[in-house]
């Protein structure tokens, strides 16, 4: 007599989950080169210094500050413009804008055009990621969006790695390089992006707003679901805009440390970002959005408060960098999956530019607050301080997720293809 037994649920294999990125390839090559031809923004500041003689620090200063407004305006008005231009080919304006912008820019010398197209730069520099998002929320699967996020995290990081090689390079033979570095980079990415072929599903509105808002048959409003957990999740926004922004003021200045050391915080993050977040988030494909969150919050807690520590024990700062970067791998492609579950599909680009916009808003504010902060308080009540904020995010979180109604209905991770069955005779 036959006799069944069923093999325990395998789980995909990392090679599989790479493999099932084959639909959003040319996006993450988009992505990936684009970044890599940002040569002038890191060097924008010493461009207009040796090639507008005539203008001053502060002037310089007011320029390079409006990429990050046109950069905010890009995030809140993404949604509005994708509702009128087709989202790819909005992506792909967004490519060619920038390509055109730079060239624009190495031949003006007047101060408030220089502005107003630092401006729109940063607006067309932007307006790709919330594009670019929702169109992996659009193609791939559920059970595989959050690794597809990781993905597109790593061609960004791996882009903004070499993007700075280049531009020292182009800089060192000529600054007036750097524009035309940056206009070749985007004209072949905005090719490659309007040559793509970007299967977005064909479901009509409604099925998709239903599969999409998370609801699983309980009430409540998207809306709410939405900016409960934009809510909930701003500390996360504010503390890791602070690495970016004032770890090498932090180290430098503030501890007395040598430049060594604030380069060695950006090398951990880097290698850690590069080697590890892929395969991390592939690992815990299974864990809940609820539970990935929370264990990524609790890790940001603690190496940011580890921070404040470095003054006593400089190793520290790497051990800390180490902590906020697992966490850092875990958060950042999680919201933006949550925010595809609980979105409806009309409201996808909308909501990831708000998510994006919320981003840059944390990059503006965080060095303004923590600086002056420091200062008062010392780097050990101040990190610690933004570890209790990021406390305060997690518990907000913890309740929120525990309601239906404001969290959304979180499906159970789908089961891999069983195992074939064992007959005995």
């Amino acid at each position: 007599m036959a006799q069944q037994t069923n093999a325990p649920r395998q789980k995909a294999g990392l090679r599989t989950n790479v493999a099932s990125l084959r639909p959003i390839a040319a996006l993450l090559a988009t992505v990936a080169l684009s970044r890599s031809a940002v040569v002038l923004y890191p060097f924008y500041g010493v461009y207009l210094a040796s090639e507008r003689q005539g203008l001053t620090v502060d002037l310089i200063g007011l320029i390079v500050g409006m990429f990050g407004l046109g950069a905010l305006i890009a995030g809140v008005a993404s949604g509005a413009l994708a509702a009128r231009v087709r989202e790819q080919r909005l992506a792909v304006m967004g490519l060619a804008g920038v390509a055109g912008i730079v060239v624009v820019i190495s031949f003006t010398t007047q101060l408030w055009v220089l502005a107003a197209l630092t401006a729109l730069w940063g607006f067309c520099y932007e307006l790709v990621n919330p594009i670019a998002y929702t169109l992996v929320a659009r193609v791939m699967p559920e059970a595989q969006r959050r690794f597809a996020f990781s993905a597109v995290r790593l061609a960004i990081n791996l882009g903004m790695g070499i993007g700075p090689v280049i531009a020292g390079i182009l800089f060192n033979v000529s600054p007036g390089l750097l524009p035309w570095g940056t206009a070749i980079g985007y004209v072949v990415s905005a090719l490659i992006l309007a040559r793509a072929r970007i299967a977005v599903s064909s479901a009509s509105d409604g099925e998709q707003d239903a599969a999409a808002s998370g609801s699983g048959g309980v009430q409540g409003r998207p809306g709410l679901r939405f900016w409960s957990f934009l809510a909930a999740t701003t500390p996360i926004h504010l503390a890791y805009a602070l690495p970016s922004t004032v770890a090498s003021v932090y180290v430098i200045h503030t501890l007395g440390q040598s430049a060594g050391w604030a380069s060695a915080i950006f090398a951990v993050n880097a290698f850690m970002v590069l080697t590890c977040e892929m395969a991390l988030n592939h690992a815990m494909l299974e864990l809940s959005r609820r539970t990935s969150l929370l264990i990524g919050y609790a890790c940001a807690t603690v190496g940011f408060v580890l921070m404040g520590f470095g003054g006593h024990q400089t190793w520290l700062l790497l051990v800390a960098t180490a902590v906020w970067t697992v966490g850092e791998m875990i958060v950042y492609p999680v919201m933006p999956d949550h925010i595809s579950a609980i979105t409806p599909d009309r409201l996808k680009v909308r909501n990831m530019g708000f998510y994006t916009a919320h981003f840059n808003l944390g990059v503006v504010l965080a060095p303004l607050i923590f600086l002056p902060l420091v200062q008062a308080l010392g780097p050990v009540a101040s990190w610690s301080l933004v570890g209790g904020v990021l406390l305060v995010g997690l518990l907000a979180t913890a309740v929120i997720s525990n309601s239906p109604r404001i969290w959304g209905v979180e499906k159970a991770p789908a089961p891999a293809a069983p195992a074939p069955a064992l007959v005995t005779q």
